[in-house]
């Protein structure tokens, strides 16, 4: 019973949370407006917590951004 609570939590709390990411997103409007839609779970596309989702996508602000390796 344990492992099947485990199971389920993850299932739609924590794999979730991770299933979006900037690169899946076209323009930082389409991220932003997800962002604002889901803000509660998706909260990795922001990470300056400025409140502006995915700054370095075309349309954003390009402010920021993290280094590309």
């Amino acid at each position: 019973m344990k492992k099947l609570f485990i199971l389920l939590l993850a299932t739609f709390y924590i794999i979730p949370t991770y299933a979006k990411s900037c690169k899946d997103f076209r323009t930082h409007a389409d991220a932003q407006n997800y962002f604002n839609a889901k803000k509660p779970v998706y909260k990795r596309l922001d990470r300056d917590k400025d409140g502006i989702a995915c700054d370095c996508l075309p349309g954003g602000t390009g402010k920021k951004c993290p280094n590309k390796k």
